[in-house]
């Protein structure tokens, strides 16, 4: 999945236009202190699927900016959740920063995994250096993969976008 348009705004809520996903159902809580954050039953992918989705990158530079997607594990900010989260963090302003953070836990099915919890988050004021979104539910006692989808747009318009994604990791809770 790719970023399909982003857009520069000051001053106003801009959503991250995404294309590729196709959720059955979803069941979506909004809190105006925080992004909003989808938890989803979607038909089961094979593990070899994920695998192929994208190269194991846990950090990377691009530009003077760093994209870092952490490993699914137990939440240190929220107790008894599992969570990943997907940063960009540069040196210097960029004109827009997105990130969209998927989490996947196996099924009862072994080998096939879920769409379990996404979250995205912007920052498109044009002058911002920083933007996560951690992907969150419930711990389950499972193996659990995430990914996430990176765009960071500098002020010459020059577009990087990039797809991490984590190893399949055991998360005990």
């Amino acid at each position: 999945m790719r970023f399909a348009n982003y857009v520069v705004a000051v001053g106003t809520v801009t959503s991250l236009m995404l294309t590729g996903v196709m959720v059955a159902a979803a069941e979506t809580r909004v809190d105006l202190a925080r992004p909003a954050i989808t938890t989803a039953t979607s038909d089961l992918m094979p593990e070899s699927e994920l695998l192929d989705a994208g190269e194991i990158r846990p950090l990377e530079d691009v530009s003077d900016c760093k994209f870092n997607l952490d490993w699914p594990h137990n939440s240190g900010h929220v107790a008894g959740n599992v969570t990943s989260n997907a940063v960009i963090n540069c040196n210097s302003k960029k004109k827009y920063l997105g990130v969209e953070t998927y989490l996947y836990r196996e099924s009862s099915n072994p080998g096939y995994f879920k769409l379990v919890a996404q979250n995205s988050a912007v920052n498109n004021s044009g002058n911002g250096s920083y933007v996560s979104a951690a992907a969150a539910l419930g711990c389950v006692s499972a193996r659990y993969y995430a990914k996430a989808e990176f765009l960071m747009v500098e002020g010459n318009d020059a577009r990087h976008e990039r797809t991490h994604k984590t190893p399949v990791t055991q998360v005990n809770c």
